[in-house]
């Protein structure tokens, strides 16, 4: 089974865009308890609407002084700098952010980086999604919370199209 780890984001905007029960399909998550206690700060509700499927992890007093090392940077959050800590203890499968530096950062280590467009992208190739739901759904990513550029919006869609190509 895939082993992800998410930051606040991917989370977050999923759930805005109706579509977080699709990080069930894909693998056992993981977050870090910062990025449990940043969505709970985003929205009360999270403390009882946390999915089961989710698992809060603690990092250990070494790797929380390395995440805030790395936050200290100014580059990362520190949702971001734990989860990506987290995502190193784990040899995650899948780290999940929607930021650029936390997805540059991610990549130079080297985790396999995805986001939330990903994730629907990948549900819909994995057979989760049908091309109308998986349309809609990049449809109500993009009236989320998340930024997308018109650019990679339409990217988003003609490989949606090429997926779903007889």
């Amino acid at each position: 089974m895939r082993r992800i780890v998410c930051d606040t984001g991917p989370i977050w905007h999923l759930k805005e865009a109706g579509l977080l029960n699709l990080l069930n399909h894909a693998g056992k998550v993981v977050i870090p308890k910062g990025v449990d206690s940043e969505l709970l700060e985003i929205d009360e509700s999270w403390k009882d609407q946390k999915p089961a499927w989710i698992s809060v992890d603690m990092l250990s007093e070494k790797e929380a002084s390395n995440a805030i090392t790395l936050h200290s940077t100014g580059l990362l959050g520190a949702g971001e700098a734990e989860a990506i800590t987290l995502a190193n203890r784990y040899k995650a499968d899948w780290f999940l952010t929607d930021d650029t530096a936390a997805r540059t950062f991610a990549n130079m280590i080297g985790l396999e980086v995805h986001g939330s467009l990903g994730v629907i992208l990948w549900a819909a190739a994995a057979g989760y999604l049908k091309k109308d739901e998986a349309k809609r759904g990049i449809e109500e990513l993009s009236q989320s919370s998340l930024w997308i550029s018109e650019n990679i919006l339409q990217k988003a869609f003609k490989a949606l199209e090429k997926l779903f190509a007889d």
